[in-house]
């Protein structure tokens, strides 16, 4: 009886010296056809130790392990908002959910409104001190991963182009150890700890799809846990996107690995992509990606190659302030 293969997924990942060389990565992986529910980052130190129950000295012996934890990305920007909003006394929920999802420590920061009600100071006190421990917690958080290492991003690929292109944007930007490798796409391990019997988690649905909510006030879906439902929703709706541009693909007999990698052999221009009746989310990621095979070009062009039409890319651009 022939043995029945594990479903699979792919990543790239690699490891950056520094906050920005990390966050230079991301920019150009989102402007470049990624989507930032496709990236991961490593959980902090006391959900990792707490989740292999035991420590680690470097992150690189992390770097293909399926079963440690991970955590959304959550850009710096949004780190900011979150400081200001509770320095400027809006509602709580939003910052702490951002907080959650970078250096989870809602404990800490529970215990902070806890001890500052207690004491009768204010909102706009409360705030300032939210703000500061915000800020704090994620310097402990890049901290904590740079005196092992370096910090870990993880980029789910659909396709060899879209490994190409995450292995050369991760290490344009200095990336260390960068590669691709498999993970079973649905973890047993995982699973058990955290959608097995022994887990008091609540099963909703979006889209059709399940998830389970924890009682940690995480959320588990498909072999990750995520610290937002806003994070799981996306997540969703980028797989389900992507199950629609297949078959789409699939109705209109476009080879989808050439419509992803390289969009110019399916249609002659950025119009004609337009035209279509596809999505817009699935417009976007086709020009995004056209936009970086015609940066490529450019490169190419300047060290004596084929030479790159500056018009294509300004009609690929347009056509994405289009959408």
């Amino acid at each position: 009886m022939a043995k029945q293969e594990t479903p699979t997924v792919r990543e790239a990942v690699g490891v950056f010296q520094s906050e920005r060389a990390l966050q230079a990565a991301v920019d150009d992986l989102l402007s470049h056809g990624f989507d930032r529910s496709e990236l991961s980052l490593l959980a902090p130190l006391s959900s990792v130790q707490k989740e292999l129950g035991h420590s680690y000295t470097s992150v690189k012996e992390l770097e293909d392990d399926a079963a440690v934890p991970t955590t959304a990305y959550i850009s710096t920007d949004a780190i900011g908002d979150a400081e200001g909003g509770v320095f400027s006394g809006f509602i709580y929920v939003g910052a702490l959910a951002t907080l959650t999802a970078v250096v989870a420590s809602g404990g800490a920061i529970g215990a902070a409104i806890i001890a500052a009600a207690a004491g009768g100071i204010g909102g706009g006190a409360i705030g300032a001190v939210l703000a500061k421990l915000i800020g704090e917690h994620h310097a402990d958080y890049v901290e904590d991963q740079l005196e092992r290492g370096g910090l870990l991003l993880w980029v789910r690929t659909w396709n060899a182009a879209d490994e190409k292109h995450a292995v050369e944007i991760l290490a344009n930007h200095s990336g260390l150890d960068v590669h691709v490798h498999d993970l079973p796409k649905h973890h047993a391990v995982l699973e058990d700890r955290y959608n097995g019997d022994a887990v008091a988690g609540e099963l909703q649905a979006y889209r059709g799809v399940p998830y389970s909510y924890l009682p940690d006030g995480e959320y588990y879906i498909a072999g990750e846990v995520l610290p937002t439902e806003q994070d799981v929703k996306a997540k969703i709706d980028r797989n389900l996107d992507l199950e629609t541009l297949r078959s789409r693909a699939k109705t209109q007999g476009w080879d989808i690995e050439a419509l992803l990698s390289n969009p110019a052999s399916i249609f002659q221009t950025p119009a004609d992509l337009l035209a279509t009746e596809l999505p817009d989310c699935n417009k976007r990621d086709i020009l995004k990606r056209w936009a970086y095979g015609e940066k490529q070009l450019e490169i190419a062009s300047d060290d004596g190659m084929k030479p790159a039409s500056g018009d294509r890319l300004q009609e690929i651009n347009l056509a994405l302030e289009q959408l």
